[in-house]
């Protein structure tokens, strides 16, 4: 009998270094802005060269 790891099952259907949309809602001034996420929450990223109000895509890496 093989025993079968419920979460292991769960993480292969994401993929790694996944990409995310968000609304950039500021540019930091220092190589960083302010993205928010779809579910309302707000992060730091690297680059300024989307402008605020525009989505972009995040990675992570």
């Amino acid at each position: 009998m093989v025993t079968i790891n419920i979460w292991q099952q769960f993480k292969a259907l994401i993929t790694e270094g996944g990409r995310v949309v968000a609304t950039m809602t500021a540019n930091n001034g220092n190589g960083t802005s302010q993205a928010e996420l779809r579910d309302g929450s707000v992060i730091n990223v690297k680059g300024e060269s989307v402008g605020v109000g525009q989505k972009a895509f995040i990675q992570k890496r």
